[in-house]
């Protein structure tokens, strides 16, 4: 039995293993039907766009190994991703957020019953250019830098007094995303987006931006940046990132990795779920049943993020 996956940092001497168990998901069902309607069939499912990158490697997977599924996923913000799953446009989605006060309501409102399950830990990264010597802001800084009250990175103090020299050129996901809002309420402390700074439609949008501009910051989900398990793509530079309490003090400053995300020290972190109101026996029930599995976790691993249902462990190397 493969016991273990495992991804191994060059640059952090860090090793995040992932073990696999075998669950009996279903008892006293027939195993050959149960398997024939769950891998089979056509599912429409909403993916928020900060998991995209993830998605297609477990769709792609998921129907190469059932050639009689067919899974049609759509693409689009996280606020839409859930508006569409309460309005019965689709029954299953992947969002980066779990339910706001108000939608929960609705579902109480409406008797609208839910499978909800959390299967990834995603980072939030904040990103140059590579060119930029800038390599680490704490959370003071961005909320300086993405407010507006700093508009050159000259202005920059502490370690980063006059490392680098050129009017900021801020770029930010658009409002009705689930990391809009998860950056703003962490990094920024519920304050307002600079007016100035420019919103991008897409992640593609903003690393092509990032990438084209020495002055350019914005910030992505890591799973965009991702090229295999714990190596990140070059074409931008993610920085470290310190915490700031509620009394000035700077915590120490976290590289983005997945080791870091697992155990909770990297401090701008986003969760992925999965949501279904579909309660048939299905190919919804196979899919979900996959991504919460040791192979749909593997991709999560391989992909960058952090699995959540098989337990991992994290190793440091000398």
């Amino acid at each position: 039995m493969k016991a273990f996956v495992n991804c191994l940092s060059r640059n952090y001497g860090l090793v995040l293993y992932l073990f696999a168990f075998f669950v009996l998901l279903y008892t006293g069902c027939n195993y050959n039907q149960m398997q024939s309607v769950t891998t089979t069939g056509h599912l429409t499912i909403d993916v928020d766009e900060n998991e995209q990158p993830l998605l297609k490697k477990e769709v792609d997977e998921f129907t190469r190994l059932n050639k009689d599924s067919h899974i049609d996923v759509k693409i689009k913000t996280s606020n839409e991703v859930i508006a569409d799953l309460i309005n019965g446009d689709v029954k299953t989605v992947v969002v980066d957020r779990d339910f706001t006060p108000q939608e929960s309501d609705i579902l109480t409102k409406y008797k609208i019953d839910v499978k909800k399950h959390k299967f990834a830990l995603n980072g939030i990264a904040v990103i140059v250019n590579p060119a930029n010597p800038v390599i680490k802001l704490n959370f003071n800084e961005l909320k300086k830098i993405f407010n507006g009250d700093i508009t050159d990175w000259k202005d920059l103090d502490g370690d980063n007094k006059g490392v680098y020299k050129a009017g900021l050129k801020v770029f930010i996901a658009r409002p009705n995303s689930a990391i809009h809002n998860i950056f703003k309420e962490e990094a920024l402390a519920n304050r307002e987006y600079s007016k100035s700074a420019l919103v991008c439609s897409t992640s593609t949008q903003m690393l092509d931006e990032i990438k084209t501009s020495k002055a350019a910051i914005g910030f992505i989900s890591m799973s965009w940046i991702t090229r295999f398990a714990d190596t990140l793509d070059t074409i931008v530079k993610p920085l470290k990132i310190a915490a700031v309490d509620s009394v000035g003090r700077v915590s120490d400053y976290i590289g983005l990795h997945q080791a870091y995300i697992a155990n909770n020290t990297y401090p701008l972190l986003m969760s992925a779920y999965v949501i279904s109101r579909d309660f048939d026996m299905d190919l919804s029930v196979g899919f979900i049943s996959f991504l919460l599995a040791y192979d749909g976790q593997k991709i999560v691993l391989n992909s960058g993020l952090v699995p959540v249902t098989q337990p991992v462990r994290i190793i440091q190397l000398n």
